[in-house]
């Protein structure tokens, strides 16, 4: 798929290769291209006795280059690599085993030095850094585990309370991925902190599905439920 996207550009290096370095050293020992580029000498790997730290940096340039048919775009830019993505899922796909339920996993990332000036945003930060730059990731994944895609879209502002996903971000992503991908039912996941009482009440409206992550010592609701020893829970 990455070959036939590239049969027009004039790449002098297999960027499929520096590709496969970037995922492979992100899940064996996540850092940098500069630091993918060290890790990978102590390895056989294939196909990399041409691959410089350069290629590196121009094939993830390659990979967030955007794309010139902006249609179906939302709160980012449509880029290459949401047509691998989709390339990807309709490959594996057939007429009969549309996805029944996606999960949304969603957190909160912040980025370091001067970087996130266009994708992120200033404001109450979960990780006690409100001086940074935030955005939102969310990953996809289907029923059986396997990835379908992953989001990213700009954190929100401060607001009364801090620094949480609000409608007007959130319900058009979800919107967006079930147009792409055709799902039925979508669950997202979050930390409390960053979904809004506005934002609950809206996904129920929906009917989109959700699951929070609560801490129990600072919830009257939960510390109840979990002392009835009557109940019993799967």
């Amino acid at each position: 798929m990455i070959e036939d996207l590239l049969a027009n550009r004039k790449f002098e290096f297999p960027v499929e290769r520096a590709v496969f370095l970037t995922v492979l050293h992100r899940i064996m020992d996540p850092g940098s291209d500069r630091a993918a580029e060290n890790w990978r000498s102590a390895y056989s790997i294939s196909g990399m006795d041409t691959i410089d730290l350069h290629h590196l940096y121009r094939a993830m340039a390659w990979l967030g280059e955007e794309l010139a048919d902006q249609q179906g775009s939302s709160l980012v830019p449509r880029i290459n690599k949401d047509v691998i993505v989709e390339q990807l899922f309709a490959k594996r796909r057939s007429l009969f085993n549309d996805v029944g339920l996606a999960i949304f996993d969603t957190t909160s990332l912040y980025f370091e030095g001067d970087g996130g000036t266009t994708l992120g945003r200033h404001g109450h930060s979960k990780d006690s850094r409100p001086d940074l730059h935030r955005m939102v990731l969310g990953v996809v994944i289907d029923e059986t585990g396997r990835p379908i895609c992953s989001e990213m879209w700009p954190g929100e502002r401060a607001r009364e309370r801090g620094n949480t996903a609000d409608v007007t971000t959130l319900i058009p992503v979800v919107t967006r991925l079930r147009d792409r991908f055709l799902l039925n039912r979508v669950c997202i996941i979050a930390d409390r902190g960053m979904v809004s009482a506005k934002t609950i009440a809206t996904l129920e409206a929906e009917k989109i599905e959700y699951i929070l992550g609560v801490r129990e010592k600072r919830s009257v609701e939960i510390a109840a439920v979990l002392a009835d020893k009557t109940r019993s829970y799967r």
